[in-house]
């Protein structure tokens, strides 16, 4: 057990690479034509002809109709080395302030491998991830909001926008159910990707239609009835055999960044329907190729080493492609981390996977303990040796995943199942972290419906609060609805050089107007101070998890889609310091027997989005 009483210290660095090519080519081409004497007799008159020996070079300039000239290529020249992209010092790494000490929360944290606690850990392979923009080697949306720094929001590409229009496709595909669970609930992200064709000819469970066709972009979505379902992006048609994996699936799962067919899903409901029972809980992973099982942890119990029962796996994984490492926080309070030990041979179409040793971090604060709430929902971010996430008493944390070592810690006061959004600044040599938490009761161990949550930046490598912005909020308390208000919904950093540019925007599920009632509330805060830019009333007083996903034209133009509760979804339009919705669609009774409601968060390839309701049916749209 390691109890912290002083300063924490990380030594790991990332060296940073850079790969120079230089092409050089020279070509001399030199021609010569002998023509010799040539003596032809004819029967009627005898001609003959004397043709002199001609050298000469291949730039001597003659009619094209008198002789073939062959010209010069062009010299090649050198490729340009690209201008790397600025980033932080390698010798800066995340250390606790004064305010942000474990031991200021009394924390207590235990690493374990194979459940044998140690003292120590060193990783025998170091992890160091990449910036986001380098996380996937693919085409299209991996995980949820992207990377590992989740700054993309499930958005990519380009969107080719006229006029500012949704239209949605005749495509609905339905799901089944498990128990009392189906559809699309929190976070409920689809993935979409185009498949090399390496890999797609190899995949026996892609039907043939798809499997010699270029260009193919496949759409998979986990639902809560227990199946993983595939589709294409451009017609919505079934691609594959949907995968029954036997478990309601709430989060998202994740594809692997190198471009393995392999796909990581984490369980996040009891499969009898019970909000209670932690039985049979597992976190599954399936070669894409056949759709079988390759591995999966968990336990028909619970997790002995964990200081809570509940035991689902809601966050969507993380894995280091260079160590071959996945990273997996669970609702339990555990921190997973396990060596693949992947063997991929994409000519032969063969996958393999023979796991090492799993090593786990657990931790308790006087905050934790004293309420006895535990684990984590959200999605975590990495930062080359670190991993950072909020749990649902509020307690950020910063671990460094080669020591397993906790480096600081603060308090965000209520239960943040955001993922939170991180943001590099080569310039300060600084990164910064946006969070937000929802206002729930049981946390603050209150009965009021009526609370506070926040929407915080904070130093990456501190843990330090820089600026929080309050918004007041509903919370459900009754037994029959029981859900959180405030902010559950991921940010969206908007991208520099758009009409996003310098903005953080928040969703506010429950926001409490000034006329007392509530609403859902679209808000875009300066991310430098924190203030407020402009809001955006949705006219919605339903259940908001459904994170805002940004849609940007290639000259800048920036839209936000919002996913809303009864089955509407809005189009927003950003023109920097306002915004105003510019179409409003609503699917709710479309093709189904009951409500079209959504929770899920949306996905958007270039001009297509892609959303998954509570009802089991699957959205396509088109942005024109």
């Amino acid at each position: 057990m390691k109890k912290y009483s002083g300063r924490a210290r990380s030594y790991e660095t990332q060296n940073l690479r850079n790969n120079v090519r230089r092409r050089k080519t020279k070509r001399i081409v030199k021609t010569r034509f002998i023509i010799s004497s040539i003596l032809i007799v004819a029967l009627v008159t005898g001609i003959f002809f004397i043709i002199r020996s001609i050298n000469h070079q291949i730039d001597i300039t003659e009619s094209p109709s008198d002789s073939f000239v062959l010209s010069p290529p062009p010299i090649a020249q050198p490729t340009p080395t690209p201008t790397p992209a600025p980033s932080i010092a390698a010798d800066i790494y995340p250390a606790a302030s004064k305010n942000t000490a474990p031991s200021l929360f009394d924390f207590q944290t235990h690493i374990y491998v194979d459940n044998v606690e140690v003292d120590q850990y060193k990783r025998p392979e170091s992890i160091a991830f990449s910036s986001g923009l380098e996380y996937n080697a693919l085409k299209g949306i991996t995980t949820y909001r992207g990377n590992n720094y989740r700054d993309t929001a499930s958005s990519y590409g380009f969107a080719d926008i006229v006029e500012g229009k949704l239209t949605v496709l005749p495509i609905n595909k339905t799901t089944n159910s498990i128990g009392r669970w189906r559809g699309s609930a929190c976070t409920g992200q689809p993935l979409i990707i185009t498949w090399s064709s390496e890999i797609r000819e190899n995949m026996t469970s892609l039907y043939d239609e798809f499997r010699n066709k270029e260009g193919f972009t496949e759409v998979i979505v986990a639902s809560a009835d227990g199946s993983i379902y595939f589709m294409e992006l451009l017609t919505g048609k079934k691609t594959r055999d949907p995968i029954n994996t036997g478990a309601p699936t709430k989060g998202t799962p994740s594809l692997d960044p190198r471009g393995y067919p392999i796909i990581y899903v984490g369980q996040g409901l009891n499969p009898e329907g019970s909000t209670t029972a932690s039985n049979d809980m597992y976190f599954r992973i399936y070669n894409l190729i056949n759709s079988e099982l390759l591995y999966k942890f968990g336990a028909s119990d619970k997790d002995p080493v964990a200081f809570r029962d509940w035991q689902a796996y809601d966050s969507s994984p993380l894995i280091d492609a260079a160590t071959d490492t996945l990273i997996e926080p669970g609702e339990n309070g555990v921190l997973y981390t396990v060596k693949l030990n992947t063997q991929y041979d994409e000519v032969a179409g063969k996958l393999a996977m023979n796991p090492g040793p799993m090593v786990k971090y657990t931790y308790t604060s006087s905050r934790n303990s004293k309420t006895g709430i535990y684990g984590m929902e959200n999605s975590a971010v990495g930062w080359r040796n670190y991993l950072i996430f909020t749990d649902n008493i509020g307690m950020l944390q910063c671990v460094n995943l080669n020591t397993m070592q906790l480096v600081y810690a603060n308090n965000l006061e209520n239960d943040s199942d955001v993922s939170m959004v991180l943001e590099e600044d080569p310039n300060k040599e600084r990164f910064y972290l946006y969070s937000g938490c929802e206002y729930d009761d049981s946390v603050l161990g209150t009965d009021n419906t009526v609370g506070t949550c926040y929407a915080r930046k904070i130093d990456g490598l501190t843990g330090e609060i820089l600026w929080t912005t309050p918004f007041k909020a509903f919370t459900d308390t009754s037994p029959q609805a029981s859900v959180d208000g405030g902010i559950l919904a991921s940010p969206i950093l908007g991208k520099a050089g758009t009409t996003l540019g310098g903005l953080i925007v928040y969703t506010v599920s429950g926001f409490i107007k000034d006329d007392g009632s509530k609403t859902a509330l679209v808000v875009a805060l300066n991310k430098e101070t924190g203030d407020i830019v402009w809001k955006i009333d949705m006219d919605n007083d339903g259940w908001t998890p459904s994170s805002p996903i940004p849609i940007y034209t290639q000259s800048g133009q920036a839209y936000i889609i919002q996913c809303l509760f009864g089955g509407t979804i809005k189009l927003i339009k950003v023109d920097g310091g306002s915004a105003n919705v510019v179409d409003s669609i609503s699917v709710r009774n479309q093709e189904a027997e009951e409500a079209n409601s959504f929770e899920a968060t949306p996905a958007v390839f270039e001009n297509t989005i892609v959303v998954g309701s509570k009802s089991g049916h699957f959205f396509f749209l088109k942005i024109s």
